[in-house]
């Protein structure tokens, strides 16, 4: 009753909105927008700042935030409405945002909440820059219901710093190196403490292996095994993945624990109390690349740990199998979406690309960062490989030589935020029943740990299970999308 009630006022609440509005958008073109990383009129960070700058550029347009309502509990603590309660009263009256961030494109096109922009995208020359790989992430069923809004890698940032403090035979590693160059030189770069808490850690992320490996040796496949048609569980690759991630989760374990921090159980001893990476004491870290704007501060904030550091991200490794050398590089995907039913199409698509991989938009949140740093930084790399932009951006990050490569060389990369675009991917990886016991993400903890082999997984219907969920989930949006 009180979920009912709720959703009651909200209704009420955003159809008085739009009426109040109505005397507006006589007067123009007025497009809508909803997000949540906006925070409050009185803080205008970069991101309001940009809104207001797209409204300078195209003065015959007016963006109009929809301030997300706010809930009263029974004790009388006020907090913000869910996004999903917010966007289904908004829709239960005909009127989603023009423009809104999406956390998963796959939940907007199941609840008619985004709108299918492939005819505008495909007549924007500027569209067609971007990477193939990111173009297809949001295309379902031939069909466009989302633009990237933000780009960020995934993988391994070094600490040249740290290395340097490894001792003699250190390795600096580079954009492109092999894997097994990559473990040699994590070895290298490691120290033992000579006095608690001054040792080097050599390298972590080994529990993300069976994500981007299994595509490093199948070019065919992508994160998490995932193709076009399903999940390749039954691979080679797949057990190929799992044999290099289980050596540093099972019984052989300890034989890595000089260099490998996640086969270590004391650390503090090792490394001080806290993360060794952001205390300085790490030679090489797997993350996400929306990481740098915090460290590279850190860099130059004389109360962190990683001050004067030189750091920089040099994504996955090469993998060279059966004589052929893949080296792709796992991207997480961030989303704006285009309301369905939008009055003003183009203008919401021409709006949202501004506040995401548009070339003039991705400018002017440059310039407002470095005009106004008390607005927010930019985390994120240009998404279109313009000279001028790249300079632009990494004129804000000198030091970054190797992340550098990856922005302006790269063009084969792994989309790891399946969770947003493909169909049963979160049943699949964590919260489908594999038996009565275990769920999925159980029976992949431990296939790794070494108490279940891969073969009886298999042989007791992990990939068919997996399958399952992909195929009724993808039959499902196929209605939908009249596929």
């Amino acid at each position: 009753m009180k979920k009912i009630l709720l959703f009651a006022l909200l209704v009420i609440t955003l159809t008085t909105i739009v009426s109040c509005k109505k005397d507006v958008e006589d007067d123009g073109v007025v497009i809508t927008y909803a997000a949540w990383n906006l925070g409050t009129e009185e803080d205008n960070n970069i991101e309001r700042r940009l809104i207001a700058e797209f409204m300078v550029a195209n003065p015959d347009i007016t963006v109009d935030v929809i301030e997300r309502p706010k809930q009263v509990d029974e004790e009388g603590n006020e907090s913000d409405v869910s996004w999903d309660e917010f966007f289904a009263a908004q829709a239960a009256i005909g009127k989603m945002p023009d423009v809104f961030m999406s956390d998963s494109v796959i939940k907007a096109v199941m609840n008619g909440w985004a709108e299918d922009i492939m005819s505008i995208a495909s007549a924007d020359a500027e569209y067609s820059l971007l990477s193939q790989d990111i173009r297809d992430a949001a295309t379902l069923n031939g069909k466009l219901y989302a633009l990237p809004q933000a780009l960020y890698y995934m993988g391994y940032f070094i600490n040249r710093t740290a290395i340097g403090e490894a001792g003699a035979g250190a390795i600096i590693p580079t954009y492109g190196i092999s894997y097994e160059d990559l473990m040699a030189a994590a070895q290298a770069d490691s120290r033992q403490p000579v006095i608690g808490g001054d040792g080097i850690a050599g390298i972590d992320g080994m529990s993300n292996l069976i994500g981007w490996l299994p595509a490093q040796y199948d070019s065919s496949i992508d994160w998490f095994t995932y193709g076009a048609n399903g999940f390749n569980f039954d691979s080679e690759a797949f057990e190929l993945a799992v044999n290099e991630q289980k050596k540093y989760f099972g019984a052989g374990a300890s034989g890595y624990s000089n260099y490998v921090l996640e086969t270590q159980d004391n650390t503090a001893d090792r490394y001080g109390e806290g993360g060794p990476f952001t205390n300085g004491k790490q030679s090489i870290k797997w993350e996400g690349s929306y990481n740098l704007r915090d460290w590279i501060a850190g860099t130059t904030n004389e109360a962190s740990g990683l001050y004067g550091a030189d750091i920089d991200f040099i994504g996955t490794p090469s993998v060279t199998y059966n004589n052929v050398t893949n080296h792709r590089i796992p991207v997480v995907l961030d989303y704006i979406g285009i309301g369905q039913g939008t009055e003003y199409p183009q203008e919401a698509y021409e709006f949202a690309k501004w506040m995401g991989f548009g070339s003039e938009g991705y400018l002017k949140r440059l310039e407002i960062a470095s005009n106004h740093p008390e607005a927010g930084a930019v985390n994120f790399a240009p998404m279109i490989n313009d000279q001028a932009i790249v300079d632009s951006f990494f004129e804000l990050y000198p030091t970054l030589v190797e992340f550098k490569k990856i922005v302006t060389e790269h063009e084969d990369f792994i989309i790891e935020s399946l969770a947003k675009t493909v169909p049963g991917y979160v049943a699949v990886r964590w919260t489908a029943p594999y038996n009565a016991e275990t769920n999925m993400a159980g029976v992949f903890d431990m296939i790794i740990a070494g108490e279940l082999s891969l073969a009886d997984a298999l042989a007791a219907g992990l990939n068919t299970i997996a399958n399952r969920e992909f195929n009724d989930a993808k039959d499902s949006l196929d209605e939908v999308t009249g596929s």
